[in-house]
């Protein structure tokens, strides 16, 4: 692509919301973060929302056994959850975070619906069981939550799901087999 196509392109993609999320799990006593950019609203009715996120992270399997994950929108100027969890963006590791340790250890979190853990750091939270998870045929999957509660400034708000499908299956994960 010449450069001037590539300026129109990025202007086009500029104007898409991104922002800076925390992604975590938990699931038979463990738990896992990992920052997120691209979190997108689907549907409102049924409250979807839909999470891109890298393969081969350690919530991975968390997502999977859990079948549920929670967001959480991290405030802006807010450096320690991402040096927390900021190895999850760039490759680079955490300054901060032990792997294979706790990293929600001595933070303080709660829970919603699911059981995934809510920092009270984050000012607003969507948590979500899993209808489907995506392998998107590359070093992306996609992850698409269906919401059951959401927490704004310490209130929290239980959503009743909404029926999707026959007997009150609500799907499962597509895509390549773990």
């Amino acid at each position: 692509m010449d450069e001037s196509s590539q300026k129109v392109v990025d202007r086009v993609i500029a104007r898409i919301a991104r922002g800076r999320y925390l992604m975590t799990a938990g699931h038979d006593g463990s738990r896992a973060g990992v920052l997120v950019e691209s979190v997108h609203w689907l549907t409102t009715e049924p409250l979807l929302i839909g999470v891109s996120m890298r393969k081969g992270h350690e919530i991975d399997p968390l997502i999977r056994d859990s079948r549920s994950f929670a967001i959480g929108f991290i405030d802006e100027g807010d450096k320690f959850i991402e040096r927390r969890f900021g190895q999850r963006l760039n490759g680079s590791e955490s300054a901060i975070h032990v792997p294979g340790l706790d990293p929600f250890d001595t933070l303080a979190c709660l829970t919603l619906q699911t059981g995934s853990p809510v920092l009270s750091q984050c000012s607003s939270w969507v948590d979500c069981e899993v209808l489907r998870r995506v392998d998107l045929e590359n070093a992306q999957e996609f992850f698409v939550g269906s919401v059951v509660g959401v927490m704004h400034n310490g209130e929290s708000i239980k959503i009743e799901p909404t029926e999707l499908g026959e007997e009150g299956e609500t799907g499962g994960f597509v895509g390549r087999p773990d």
